[in-house]
């Protein structure tokens, strides 16, 4: 009986490894292995056949640069607007779509669209809607007699990345309100019968019982979304190019321009190695107040 369960035990650690390995090692091809790279090219300045270690010299040439700090704040800026409203309006949404209303599983599914589109699509449809000449949005600014507030909306300075954050916002939001929907629906309705029979109206409802509840799924999805908003490339680089004069620069398009439009491979990787550093604390920071917490 002890050589069978000893047998019964080696196979299921040789079944464990052979069900892991297939995604570790898909997870070190495309994940460890790139970044180990990178890594090592923020260390190193090609020079002929040759590779030579300079140590911190790219991250204190980068440290430097105007333009890095540039991008680090319109990256912050980016990141914490847009995980603010993603939060307001899932949450408003998920409250909304939670309520007994006609249609209520069509009104579900059309409130979803905007996630589904790819963000290329995104960007092309508010490039439309922000166009200065026949725009959505100046056209009817036109048609209220409002014409004197008509705008570029991507061509100034100071709205560029605010309009392109709204874009990011108009499809970020479902997913935040699906998450969110789906944990308000796992809260007893005896709890809401409690706090009504103790005299607490809709707000100290929301207040002292739906948002406790909800405070676990929320944490989580405001430090995924801080991460996915942070690395974010796809609909700045489409709408404005970090344009116009670097307005709307983030670290992301930052390190797209250095390794691609300049050809610097190694100092793209100091950058990106910086922003790996900022999620990091961002990260472990978050995690240990969220742990304190609960």
């Amino acid at each position: 009986m002890k050589a069978m369960s000893l047998n019964q035990r080696g196979k299921h650690k040789i079944n464990w490894i052979i069900f892991v390995l297939p995604a570790f090692l898909f997870l070190w091809i495309t994940c460890f292995l790139p970044m180990g790279v990178a890594f090592k090219m923020s260390f190193i300045r090609p020079m002929g056949n040759k590779e030579v270690f300079i140590g911190l010299l790219h991250y204190a040439r980068t440290l430097q640069d105007s333009l890095f700090w540039l991008a680090t704040k319109n990256t912050f800026y980016f990141t914490g607007v847009s995980v603010l409203f993603h939060l307001l309006l899932g949450l408003a949404f998920a409250l909304l779509l939670n309520k007994p209303i006609k249609f209520q599983k069509l009104w579900r599914g059309l409130h979803f669209v905007p996630w589904i589109f790819p963000p290329v699509v995104v960007a092309v449809i508010w490039i439309l809607m922000y166009q200065s000449e026949f725009g959505f949005i100046n056209t009817i600014l036109s048609q209220l007699g409002l014409s004197k507030f008509r705008y570029s909306w991507l061509g100034r300075p100071n709205t560029a990345l605010s309009m392109v954050a709204i874009a990011y916002i108009w499809c970020g939001f479902p997913l935040y309100s699906i998450m969110l929907l789906a944990a308000r629906q796992n809260i007893p309705l005896e709890l809401y019968d409690a706090a009504a029979v103790d005299g607490a109206g809709e707000w100290h409802q929301f207040s002292h019982v739906t948002i406790p509840l909800l405070m676990p799924t929320i944490l989580t999805i405001i430090l995924l979304d801080t991460i996915w908003s942070f690395r974010f490339f796809d609909l700045v680089w489409v709408m404005t190019k970090g344009g116009p004069v670097h307005s709307s620069e983030i670290l992301p398009t930052y390190v797209y321009k250095t390794a691609f439009l300049e050809f610097d491979f190694n100092r793209a990787a100091s950058i990106a190695g910086l922003m790996f550093l900022f999620m990091l604390c961002f990260s472990i920071t978050y995690i240990f107040l969220y742990r304190s917490k609960s």
